[in-house]
């Protein structure tokens, strides 16, 4: 077929379809070094520029689709996402717990989950590394880390820049674009912004509030970046800021009053306590209010790298903040029921030094410390309107809200170091160690406050002070510090040129998080204790000698011990949200993936998920028999997942033609560690398509592209309210469409 097609390609399209019809290498820094992934022998997923540019992916959220056993879900629209890598992750919606699986962006933790959900903007590549990581990436680790790397400056490249326009369904008008060039021969400067805009798409159905359509994605972001290559230096410097406004996409009311005969509470089933029953259309709301989560965001550093003869140094020093300021109709119904005020600042300061070995030596090392620390305030209030007099005091003859304010303060350091050897032809082993020192720092207090005129009105520290009846949480400070070691030891096999064969053993830890959902009692103001994990891994990673098949797969174990998990647990005045230690969980599962261009033209990719992750011991109260939750599953943990892609291009003399589908599967889950049934998600398939045309020489394009081309409708988290009488499930994106064009000069 190759023969055929020579006639009608140009010089240029046949270069571009010689390169489509392999299965090309890719340089990953998963071991903070700049290896090929064929050579990495740990489990990793890699999106390439131009893999999330095929995909129409935007935001960070939308790699787990493509990504088995990875779930990113937010009840609060992009922000505080709950991420589960293998099962393991937490259901805390306060921004001031850390999740297991860390966030990095170019290889610097970022500590506040509220900063998250965002565009995914001149982006060289995104790295997923599974499982334990609390050697090389450290603290908060547990899971897995997630990094998005940067495109970076280049002064050998001179000139050069990118755009991407594309309108949609709901007038979705992105723009995207950077441009890099030469200050002299030894440095560039490079600049990328983007703005992300969209439409609401969910009709409100409350004509009083005003307010017509809601699920409005309002996002901006830029980003500079300074680089200097002279000699044995390379140095870069870093600014970047950016807004997401968007609104809280509404959810869908579960009420708890149930007709007879209904067990399960399900969509326009059942009614809350005031009588008002949702509607099965998952595409319409009866809110009364706004709901959005601004967060603005900023940061700026540098890293600078000195390359030896023997070895490299590298000290990278990084500032980020970000300040949010959020009001959420949570009772997502037309009586001003239940509202949620939050306002928070954040800031963090990190700093790594370490020094690793030049490459192409049987003996190789790296070695470190780093430096973390973050400081945030924050407020939040519930006020419940609708509930009546003394709702929670019981005595006082006033609307009611709850208030709490938090100063949490995280220091971490860490030494680090980790080396391989060559000890025959074929064979390496990898040791490696981290000591981390975290202390976790608190202050909070807590209050019931006169909500009267609050219905509506954003309720802010000064005023909830002004009106507050009485402390349920008096000042209180806690403080708890750890110290401790983690780290892996792996033995590799190069069993033929192109096959890697791998197994290891990791240890990570993960510092204890304050339970920031604590309102109601001094007992809740607690820290818990850390969370500690052991995993044991084989896998395997290979390709076949004309690269036109590649192949990998892991068989992975872990046991968790003090496993941190936030449970909503109804009480008699309202919805407890607890911070608890589950004293053992276990996870087992498989993952495998194999990429293959049978011909020039095609190109298919498979990729496939097993898993088992359930608690073992989890007595949450002693004292009731109903919070005991061993054997239930971790939350968002599908026992198996689906994903795949299939391409097929076309050349034409002036360039060439291309349709790709992708899909995926995502099995059956809970959304809590309760597995209550009414806060769960069946199985379901989501399928995505492209067609595409780009130029000879690859400079432009123009390609037409659908999501959830068969307007699925399926959620995609879960919270339980069941004391103030509802529960509340969160849909997932309806069908969209557009036409992106792109260039690049």
């Amino acid at each position: 077929m190759a023969g055929a097609l020579s006639g009608v390609l140009s010089g240029a399209a046949a270069t571009a379809a010689e390169r489509a019809a392999v299965v090309e290498e890719i340089t990953v820094t998963a071991r903070k070094r700049i290896e090929v992934l064929s050579e990495v022998p740990q489990a990793v997923t890699v999106y390439r520029a131009e893999d999330l540019a095929g995909l129409a992916y935007t935001t960070s959220p939308e790699i787990a689709q493509q990504t088995p056993n990875l779930m990113w879900n937010s009840i609060l629209g992009f922000s505080t996402p709950n991420i589960f890598l293998r099962g393991i992750g937490n259901t805390t919606f306060n921004a001031n717990q850390a999740g297991p699986v860390g966030i990095h962006v170019d290889g610097v933790y970022q500590g506040s989950s509220v900063a998250y959900g965002f565009g995914l903007m001149d982006l060289d590549r995104i790295e997923i590394l599974k499982g334990p990581q609390g050697t090389l990436f450290g603290r908060n680790t547990t899971g897995g880390v997630i990094n998005f790397i940067s495109a970076r400056p280049d002064p050998a490249a001179g000139f050069n820049a990118r755009a991407s326009a594309t309108y949609g369904r709901f007038d979705e008008i992105n723009l995207d674009g950077a441009v890099g060039f030469n200050v002299s021969d030894d440095a560039a400067v490079r600049i990328a912004a983007q703005t992300l805009n969209r439409d609401g798409y969910v009709t409100n159905r409350t004509p009083a509030s005003g307010i017509k359509r809601q699920g409005e994605v309002d996002i901006w972001a830029s980003r500079a970046q300074f680089r200097v290559i002279a000699e044995a230096w390379d140095v870069l410097l870093t600014v970047r800021g950016g807004e997401n406004h968007s609104d809280i996409t509404p959810g869908k009311q579960l009420g708890v009053l149930c007709p007879a005969g209904v067990t399960v509470s399900r969509v326009g089933l059942c009614s809350d306590f005031f009588g008002f029953t949702d509607t099965p259309n998952l595409r319409e709301s009866f809110t009364n209010i706004p709901s959005f989560d601004h967060v603005n965001t900023w940061g700026g550093g540098g890293t600078v790298t000195w390359t030896g003869r023997n070895f490299s140094v590298v000290a990278q020093t990084q500032y980020d903040a970000n300040d949010r300021k959020l009001t959420n109709d949570s009772d997502v119904a037309p009586l001003s029921a239940l509202k949620t005020d939050v306002k928070s600042s954040f800031h963090q300061f990190s700093q790594e030094l370490r020094a690793a070995s030049n490459p192409g030596r049987p003996f190789s090392w790296i070695a470190g410390a780093n430096y973390y620390t973050d400081d945030l305030k924050a407020f939040q209030a519930f006020t419940l309107n609708a509930f009546g007099p003394g709702a929670l005091s019981r005595f006082f003859p006033v609307e009611e809200g709850l208030a709490s304010a938090l100063a949490q303060q995280t220091e971490s350091y860490a030494a680090f170091g980790e080396a391989n050897y060559m000890v025959l032809p074929r064979v390496t082993v990898t040791g490696g160690v981290r000591w981390t020192h975290d202390r976790r720092t608190a202050d909070t207090q807590a209050y019931i406050f006169d909500a009267t005129g609050l219905g509506t009105a954003f309720a802010n520290q000064p005023a909830t002070l002004a009106r507050a009846l009485f402390p349920t949480i008096p000042p209180t400070h806690v403080s708890r510090a750890w110290g401790r070691w983690s780290g892996r030891g792996i033995v590799s096999y190069e069993a033929f040129d192109d096959i890697l064969i791998y197994a290891g053993v990791a240890h990570g830890f993960k510092g204890g998080d304050f339970n920031g959902g604590a309102l109601f009692s001094p007992l809740e103001a607690n820290i818990v204790n850390p969370e500690y994990v052991t995993s044991y891994e084989i896998g395997v990673r290979g390709s076949t000698a004309d690269k036109r098949l590649s192949f990998e797969a892991a068989g992975f174990y872990y046991d968790f011990t003090d496993q941190q998990v936030s449970v909503m647990i109804p009480g008699s005045a309202a919805t407890l949200q607890t911070l608890s230690n589950a004293g053992k969980t276990r996870v087992k599962g498989l993952e495998a993936e194999v990429a293959f261009a049978p011909i020039d033209a095609m190109f298919l990719q498979l990729k496939t998920g097993l898993l088992d992750a359930e608690y073992v011991r989890f007595q949450l109260d002693p004292a009731n028999p109903a919070t005991n939750f061993a054997g239930n599953r971790t939350a968002s943990s599908p026992e198996f997942s689906l994903a795949g892609i299939v391409r097929y291009t076309i050349p034409l003399r002036s360039g060439r033609v291309s349709a790709q589908t992708d899909f995926s599967f995502t099995g059956a889950h809970f959304y809590s560690a309760d597995n209550n049934r009414a806060l769960s998600q069946d199985g379901y398939w989501l399928m995505n398509g492209h067609l595409k045309y780009e130029t000879g020489d690859g400079r432009y394009s123009v390609m037409a592209w659908m999501k959830n081309i068969a307007d699925k409708k399926y959620f995609t988290a879960g919270l339980s309210n069941a004391s103030f009488g509802f529960m509340e499930v969160f849909p997932g994106l309806p069908r969209t469409f557009g036409v992106t064009l792109a260039g690049k000069f």
